[in-house]
């Protein structure tokens, strides 16, 4: 995702390099922080996602292709190549994927990207029921179109939000300053966060609660006034909506918005930029406007000059993680994290760039990934690759068992209701062990541990795991031990 500009500076600005609002407190990120290689050899990942409770991760990479992965990186296909109808040129390309809410059931997803007429389509696809690791190709149905004038500062990104409507990132259209004001003209459906019900068998509907339903041409905005809101998320627990907004000449801005109180607002492009005046420079009406919560300026040293988004951290991997907003800049490749409420605002932003830069840096943080976990992903646009936040307080899992040869059968293989095991004991009294990994190694379930007697033995797996819980969706290895030996056998579980 190339998003270099020409910036004009003021002195000033080379002096106050950055802000992060005064009064808020600096903190130190948790100890033990550090990055996981997951995946290499992608082309510009601007997408890291998965449906609810799934363990597979799908990177969107900018030139077309959502790859599907195993949690340990391993690539299992791939999910959908559009490459033919769109092109990686500047900003353009591949740019978001979101699942619907009932994906499980419905099994549809929709992708946003700028076709090669260089406007915006948003397009509906479902998964195909032959392969759950991929889409079926034939079912595009076309919601949205988008005329875009410029080529530069498409949005892009998609999210549901916690009331099942998909909302829909759009930029202002390009072009130094918003030549034509489209950001504060809510008749324009650029520069604004879009809100639009798919819950129809086809096609799209207006939702009848949006604040300009009954204003032509306004019927799908939902919030208005930004530049390029690249990246925005909403908080898994709470709703709460952040926005990460790409600034112009000299402020990155991050707007946050609890939950319930966002239709209509405005967060005031061209206006102003961040909490600053803009067009016109000085004295600007700022009346009616929500200004960011967060903001920082470009320069320094690290050079910074454009803001990557992603989200609020709900995992479990990292407790002391919880509630904290991550996000990056495209330039300085520094990440931080801010904590935030209603009531109390911005009450700490922590610089994690130390802990979380790998060796030789990063080739351009295009934005984060989260996964149906909640576990947070970095995505380096330039070098092609993705890392998982991890911290050294957690104790790794063992290494996954390889598949080995030898008598365990599993059928039938892939599996929607359950699997059947069957192997061979050697002896009379021999103890045997069967138990289900994922792929990181964890122990997912023990289905036998007790002597068997000689001849055949057969275990069944439902799916489930030791707490009774219905896993996601993805590959599992079954692993059976005797007398020393271990055979392990890869299955493949469905929703």
């Amino acid at each position: 995702m190339t998003r270099f500009r020409r910036h004009r500076f003021r002195p000033l600005l080379v002096i106050l390099f950055l802000l992060f609002g005064l009064g808020t407190a600096r903190a130190a990120c948790p100890d033990g922080l550090f990055l996981t290689l997951i995946a290499d050899n992608l082309t510009k990942p601007v997408r890291l996602v998965a449906p609810e409770g799934d363990t597979r991760l799908f990177i969107v990479q900018q030139h077309g292709l959502i790859t599907v992965h195993d949690p340990d990186g391993a690539q299992r296909g791939v999910f959908l190549d559009v490459r033919g109808l769109t092109n990686d040129s500047g900003e353009q390309g591949l740019l978001g994927l979101a699942f619907a809410p009932d994906y499980e059931q419905s099994g549809r997803c929709y992708i946003n990207y700028t076709d090669n007429s260089g406007d915006t389509r948003v397009v509906r696809y479902t998964v195909d029921p032959a392969d759950p690791d991929a889409l079926d190709p034939d079912s595009a149905e076309f919601l949205l179109t988008l005329e875009q004038p410029m080529s530069n500062h498409n949005g892009g990104h998609l999210e549901f939000a916690p009331d099942g409507m998909l909302i829909v990132g759009t930029g202002d259209g390009g072009g130094s300053g918003d030549p034509d004001n489209r950001a504060q003209d809510i008749t324009d459906p650029l520069g604004k966060l879009l809100r639009l019900d798919v819950s129809p068998a086809t096609g799209y509907a207006a939702p009848v609660d949006n604040p300009f339903a009954s204003t032509p041409g306004a019927e799908l905005v939902w919030c208005y006034g930004l530049r390029n809101p690249w990246f925005f998320s909403f908080d898994s627990l709470t709703g709460d909506l952040y926005i990460a907004d790409v600034g112009q000449n000299a402020w990155e801005e991050v707007d946050a918005v609890a939950a319930g109180t966002v239709g209509g607002r405005n967060f005031g492009w061209r206006i102003t930029e961040g909490a600053h005046c803009y067009n016109p420079s000085s004295g600007c009406d700022m009346g009616g406007q929500t200004l960011p919560v967060h903001e920082f300026s470009h320069g320094g040293d690290p050079f910074r000059c454009s803001i990557s988004g992603g989200y609020v951290y709900r995992g479990e991997n990292i407790p002391p993680l919880q509630g904290a907003y991550f996000f990056s800049d495209f330039c300085s490749n520094q990440i931080w994290n801010l904590r935030w409420t209603e009531s109390n605002g911005v009450t700490e932003v922590n610089d994690c760039s130390a802990a979380l830069t790998p060796p030789g840096g990063f080739g351009g943080v295009s934005g984060f990934g989260q996964d149906g976990l909640g576990e947070l992903y970095v995505l380096d646009h330039g070098n092609g690759v993705v890392y998982r936040i991890d911290t050294e307080a957690i104790t790794p899992p063992p290494p996954p068992p390889e598949e080995s040869t030898g008598f365990l059968e599993a059928s039938p293989n892939p599996f929607l209701g359950q699997i059947e095991l069957s192997y061979q004991v050697p002896a009379a009294e021999t103890q045997v062990t069967v138990e289900v990994h994922d792929l990181r190694g964890r122990l997912v379930r023990t289905l036998m541990d007790e002597p068997e007697a000689e001849g055949l033995g057969q275990a069944v797996w439902d799916g489930l795991d030791a707490s009774g819980r219905r896993l996601p969706a993805a590959t599992y290895l079954c692993r059976i031990k005797h007398q020393g030996d271990v055979i392990v056998r890869k299955v493949t579980l469905l929703n």
